[in-house]
């Protein structure tokens, strides 16, 4: 009897154990179903974020929402910490859908550590670079950006997506060479979409609901790449540019330029800790963490007086583009914009620029620009074909160095004007075999606008390929943040 009754509360301990455990696989499957970030929470959405969860007890039914994570950047912190970034726009790492785990593989915070043979796809691709990318291997995606804060992902429509500041997205905007494509804003809301160097940035803001920004990389970008895998990109010296400003490490130069201006004639005046006062980028400038209260503002003052026949006069474009603008450089404000061309930071791409900086240093460089334009495009030809195996060692495809990179660099140069991240990549990277074992204080500063005598030596061929980058650069609304809400989703 005792026996048949321990064998009875058994079984039934065995049919409630089993009874229950199809209740919570029940449950189970209709959560997971119910579960807002169901499609979300896997590696094709998340890449290499998916790893980094927290793991949850298998009894629990109700699923915390997936993590990611916290990203800040402004001029004067860098991005997430790091103000010198390696930008790859080709991942060394897959990614998933979600835009700021694409940004997170582009944007790496230090240089590829490669070792090993590679393997797939992907080592594939990296043959571009041939000399150094066939044998190695890509870095260890656990590693990357593995030390950033981690916070809970917010579901927005069909997007899990962190919570970015506008700060942080105008930056990351400029440091990818971004431009605008088109911008509206009506009784609907705000929309707008912006092309840069790494992808396509897309924001979004309906009246009454919260602003998204999504990213996409560029599907043209593949095995057809011919450029080195990753260059240089300094945060800081990026919001510097967007807001006009030019300084030097070496001294207090620190001096900003006003915006486009009506048609008429103005009289260019320096104003010493003036920007302050400006209403140019000084709002942007203070955003990014800049102190615009010491810095230097060049004013374009109106004037109604006769300009003399001996004096210098810039030709800009006009804001409303309704005439010319004609501004009379006297000789302390010529002092200034020699310094400010010497002191122009370097950069391997393109920059996302003040136009009003721009203007007024391109139409006081043009002159001595056009004048050896010719000779520093022979001279870039020239070293493509002497030092052909240097521009391999540094990741350039041999084939490309061989049949194409010369003519690209000579003819931008002599182009006058363009809108080809690559060509100035090729360019700034020609002139850094040329100056040989400079570091980037000296490519940062030279003395060529501020000698006598203007000659074509390595100081002269620096300063003027920083010319080069600001005719090749594109014009950035420094109001941006006008448009934006103070926070943002980034799905």
């Amino acid at each position: 009897m005792d026996t048949s009754n321990l064998v009875a509360a058994w079984l039934s301990f065995g049919a409630t154990a089993v009874g229950l455990g199809g209740l919570i696989s029940q449950a189970s499957a209709i959560n997971e179903k119910l579960d807002p970030f169901h499609a979300s929470r896997t590696a094709e959405y998340l890449g290499i974020w998916f790893q980094r969860q927290r793991r949850f007890p298998w009894w629990r039914i109700t699923k915390p929402p997936p993590e990611g994570p916290v990203m800040v950047a402004k001029m004067s912190e860098g991005f997430c910490g790091v103000n010198a970034l390696h930008i790859a726009r080709i991942p060394f790492h897959p990614t998933g859908k979600a835009g700021w785990s694409m940004i997170l593989a582009i944007f790496n915070s230090g240089p590829p550590q490669l070792a090993g043979p590679g393997d797939g796809d992907l080592a594939e691709k990296g043959s571009l670079a041939r000399s150094t990318m066939d044998e190695n291997r890509y870095p260890d995606p656990n590693s990357c950006w593995i030390s950033l804060e981690r916070k809970a992902l917010t579901r927005h429509k069909s997007s899990a997506c962190i919570t970015i500041s506008r700060t942080t997205l105008i930056t990351i905007l400029v440091v990818s060479n971004a431009r605008p494509v088109f911008q509206y804003s009506d009784a609907t809301g705000f929309r707008a979409g912006y092309a840069s160097y790494t992808g396509q940035f897309y924001i979004t803001w309906p009246i009454g609901q919260e602003a998204i920004v999504k990213f996409a990389t560029h599907d043209s970008i593949g095995k057809t790449e011919v450029l080195p895998r990753s260059f240089v990109q300094r945060v800081d010296r990026c919001g510097q540019i967007v807001s006009g400003v030019v300084s030097s490490a070496n001294t207090d130069f620190n001096v900003a330029f006003c915006g486009r201006k009506p048609a008429g004639v103005y009289t260019l005046e320096h104003l010493p800790k003036g920007f302050q006062g400006a209403h140019s980028g000084r709002h942007l400038y203070n955003m990014l963490g800049g102190k615009a209260f010491q810095v230097d503002f060049m004013f374009a003052r109106p004037s109604t007086e006769v300009i003399p026949n001996d004096a210098l006069v810039l030709d800009v474009p006009s804001k409303d583009k309704s005439g010319p603008v004609r501004m009379i450089v006297e000789p302390r404000e010529e002092a200034i914009l020699k310094q400010a061309l010497d002191c122009l930071p370097w950069t391997s791409l393109s920059w996302s620029i003040h136009r009003g900086m721009r203007d007024i240093l391109v139409a006081y460089a043009k002159p001595v620009m056009d004048a050896h334009r010719q000779q520093l495009a022979e001279l870039l030809k020239k070293t493509v074909v002497d030092q052909a195996d240097v521009l391999r060692l540094r990741g350039w495809d041999p084939e490309f160095v061989r049949e194409n990179m010369g003519h690209m660099a000579a003819s931008a140069v002599l182009a006058d004007r363009g809108n080809s991240g690559d060509s100035v990549r090729v360019v700034t990277d020609i002139v850094e075999v040329i100056v040989g074992g400079w570091d980037v204080a000296q490519l940062d500063e030279v003395n060529f606008w501020r000698r006598p005598e203007v000659e074509l030596d390595l100081q002269g061929i620096v300063a003027l390929t920083k010319v080069f980058v600001l005719e090749w650069s594109i014009d950035f609304d420094y109001q941006l943040y006008h448009h934006l809400p103070i926070n943002l989703y980034f799905g």
